[in-house]
Order: C-alpha cells, then structure tokens, then sequence
C-alpha cells in the first residue's frame, strides 16, 4: 500500500481521529496497527448509535502475529467500552465504509474477506457472530459482448441507459469516501416517458488498478437493480459494462448479498466470476 493512498483513503479524510489509530510496537518497532471508528454519522443511517466499527487490524509476518492482533482489538474494546456503543463490527458495514475504500476489500469495505485467514480467525477468538454475508465477483471486460435474445431485444426497444461522469454527491459522507475517484452514473430510463428505473455508480479502484496494471471499476450499488426486473436488470447492467469497456475499464468488482437469487443469476449470465467472500461480524460488549 503506497503511502500516499493510505494518506488519501485515511489520513487525510475531515472526519479522521488520530487518537483512534491504534499502534502496536515491540522493541521500538511498528507490529501492527488497528483503527477504530466510534460511535456516530460516519456509520449507515439505519445502524444504531451504540454500535462501533473497527474497519481493520494489521500485524507484521512476524511469529507474535496473532498476539499483536489480540492486543490491538483489546485495545480498542477498551476504548469502547468508555462509549455509549453495546456492540462491535469488525471488518466493516453494511455501506461502502468511511476509509480504505479500494484499498483493503476491493469495491466495498463491508467486512472481513473470507480469504484473510487472520481476520476470520481473530473473530473466531474474541467470539464474533456472522451476520450478513457478500459475494465478491470480478469481470474482465475484454471482448466483452452484452447477450442478445428476445427479451434483451425488447428491453432495448423500451429502455435507455445514460451516462454522467462526476455526479453531484448525495451526501457529506459519500462525498468524503469517494472524493479522490473518479465516479460514472449510469441511468436505466424508460423511452417513453424518462422516468429513471435504477442507477448504477461505478468507482475507479485506483490502488488495484495501480497493482494489476490495468484500470479496474467497482459498482458500489447493484442491490438499486432490486426494484427492476430480472431482463431489466440484465439489460442494465449489460449495457453498463459495454459503455465501460469502450471508455477503457479491463476489470469490474461488485458485490451481492448471498440471499439475493436474482441479482446472482443476473451475474452469473453476464460471466462474472466469484473471488471471495466478505463477512460482517458482530460482537455484543
């Protein structure tokens, strides 16, 4: 991780508290490190006030490794037990969160990666529940081509898809988030009437795009294709990832609920791939 990314993804963020930024030293030397975020706006609306987040916690590849971690999250209970909050994530919320994004979870820093042993098992010792989970899928868009039957024929005899770089923000928070990419909207509307369906917002992953060499897009927002139909939906989001390849996007990330049967089948025909799997992890204090 370049130290200008993590300048821009954390440190530099309004909202950032050093105080919340937990190191773990031995002998003089950095271990490891935990951040926490309290209590308050930068968690989702409909999350209660008394829940408390911590987004990450990192330790060098050293044999003390799972201690450093151990200690870190101790740390942090403490501080949160002064709070108001009765319970911890860890990993992440059900948002996109407030720091990294891009840099520790891809599209959407939601939770602990099911292939990010350490975090699965320090949850597994301090007594974390699972609540919610997300598929994680990948699409590279080279030579991508939407699929063409009668019902995507149709869909496109009714249906527009319109394109907006740079949008206005819908909010402080997102504004905050995403204030160092660059952001596309992509609008379903009907022909006839222009009344908007559904929106996508595709993200430009800067940090990935930087480690694979080509320009990787996350879509912060599939679960808006909740309120469309399964061909709309397909449609939609067809006609998205062909506008992005044409303007040079090579890899696409979004992620799904697991109980979401239609938005998963929509994926699965439009050749996505599943990579991992994010958890949400609960803690009572």
């Amino acid at each position: 991780m370049a130290v200008t990314l993590l300048e821009a993804q954390v440190f530099a963020k309004p909202y950032f508290q050093p105080k919340n930024l937990l190191i773990a030293e031995i002998e003089g030397k950095i271990a490891g490190m935990a951040h926490l975020v309290p209590v308050g706006p930068l968690l989702p609306d409909e999350l209660r006030a008394e829940i408390a987040n911590v987004p990450i916690i990192l330790a060098a590849n050293i044999p003390e490794a799972a201690e450093v971690e151990d200690a870190l999250f101790h740390a942090a209970v403490e501080i949160v037990r002064e709070m108001s909050a009765s319970s911890i994530l860890l990993g992440g919320t059900t948002e996109p969160g407030p720091f990294y994004f891009g840099l520790a979870k891809g599209s959407c820093n939601r939770g602990a990666l099911v292939s990010d042993t350490r975090m699965i098992e320090l949850a597994e010792r301090h007594g974390f529940d699972h609540s919610e989970s997300w598929q994680v899928y990948s699409r590279a868009l080279r030579g991508f081509r939407p699929p063409v039957d009668r019902n995507q024929i149709a869909a496109r005899r009714s249906l527009n898809v319109m394109r907006e770089d740079d949008p206005p923000y819908s909010s402080y928070r997102d504004a905050c988030i995403y204030m160092h990419q660059h952001r596309t909207r992509y609008s379903l509307v009907q022909k006839q009437d222009s009344q908007e369906l559904a929106h996508l917002t595709v993200v430009q992953m800067e940090a990935f795009s930087h480690f694979r060499g080509v320009r990787m897009s996350g879509i912060v927002d599939l679960d808006t294709l909740n309120a469309c139909s399964q061909v709309q939906a397909q449609f939609f989001l067809a006609e998205t990832l062909r506008q992005m390849t044409e303007e040079g996007t090579a890899v696409v990330e979004t992620q799904i609920t697991s109980e979401n049967e239609m938005l998963t089948q929509v994926v699965d025909t439009l050749g996505f791939e599943t990579i991992d799997e994010l958890r949400l992890m609960t803690k009572p204090l």
